[in-house]
């Protein structure tokens, strides 16, 4: 014979896994965000379903940083070597943020056009440099001929 479940527990149940569910739901929507290259960010068929922030990958056009005068931040354009992308940060910009840079920035499109970028995430050459000395394009630091400690060995560096 079968156990009745009480009223009471049934409730509480569905009640937990409403709210958890809620919970979930609201978490998500502030956390998710669509990440596009610069040409499919500037797609006007793509931008009316994806919402309001958006992550943006390019590069940094070379001769376009301007840093902003009083403030931290800079203006810049990206590029993914098709669509160009006018791009404003106002807060401090990383070390390895320069002309050619891969970057990644989070934010919002402004009434302007300029993208109004929120978080700004430049790759850090130095995760490169092993590529680089494998493929020759190291660049070497004046009155050296060949990278600290490196020598030719066939055995990439870790």
């Amino acid at each position: 014979m079968a156990q009745r479940v009480s009223r009471k527990i049934v409730i509480t149940v569905a009640l937990l896994v409403t709210g958890f569910a809620i919970l979930f739901s609201v978490g998500l929507r502030g956390s998710l965000v669509y990440y596009l290259t610069v040409s499919e960010f500037l797609d006007p068929a793509r931008q009316t379903d994806l919402g309001d922030n958006f992550r943006v990958n390019g590069t940094v056009e070379p001769g376009s940083i301007r840093r902003l005068e009083g403030t931290p931040g800079a203006r810049f354009v990206m590029t993914d070597g098709v669509k160009t992308l006018p791009v404003v940060y106002r807060k401090e910009v990383p070390d390895t943020f320069v002309d050619g840079a891969e970057t990644v920035v989070e934010g919002s499109i402004g009434p302007d056009g300029t993208f109004a970028a929120s978080t700004l995430l430049a790759k850090c050459p130095s995760k490169y440099e092993a590529q680089n000395r494998a493929t020759n394009n190291y660049r070497k630091p004046a009155g050296e001929d060949s990278p600290s400690g490196a020598r030719d060995t066939g055995v990439l560096p870790r």
